[in-house]
């Protein structure tokens, strides 16, 4: 993953640098991973996990790819919808090694969940509660436009 701040970090360490700063800090704290894509003669697709210290900022971590082409919306947001599972797992594996070793209680310590590039204004409203009900069958709060701002406001500047 990259990140402005921290530069090329594993998923491992960006799970690490979230704990210690909520960790350090005081007060609410939200962690979401959300993904956007763009495409062109491919689909480059972007995957972010950020981190909110609600009323001091934040910072993010991203990961872009590129695959084929895909046309259709649906498939495009169902797409990103498993980038962002795939991603908000493997977080959440990493906080658990955190728990074990450093004792750290992310259940207790932040707000966990995914934002979807979906609103119930635009063409993607109709897929929504396929998104919603798969995000919510794997145990994950989910959040659509406009307050999906990991997903329709990070990931999508850098998509393009």
């Amino acid at each position: 993953m990259l990140s402005p701040t921290y530069g090329k970090v594993s998923i491992e360490e960006a799970a690490d640098i979230i704990r210690q700063r909520v960790e350090h800090g005081h007060g609410e704290f939200n962690v979401m991973v959300g993904t956007d894509s763009q495409t062109s003669d491919n689909t480059k697709t972007v995957v972010v996990i950020a981190l909110h210290h609600v009323g001091y900022g934040g910072i993010f971590f991203y990961d872009v790819a590129h695959v084929r082409r895909i046309d259709n919306l649906g498939q495009k947001l169902l797409y990103e919808t498993q980038l962002s599972l795939e991603y908000a797992r493997k977080l959440i594996d990493a906080f658990e090694v955190l728990k074990e070793t450093a004792g750290f209680d992310y259940e207790k310590a932040m707000n966990f969940c995914i934002h979807v590039d979906a609103g119930v204004n635009g063409p993607s409203k109709k897929v929504i509660p396929e998104i919603v009900g798969w995000i919510t069958a794997c145990g994950y709060k989910v959040i659509i436009k406009p307050e999906s701002f990991a997903a329709s406001t990070i990931a999508n500047r850098i998509s393009k």
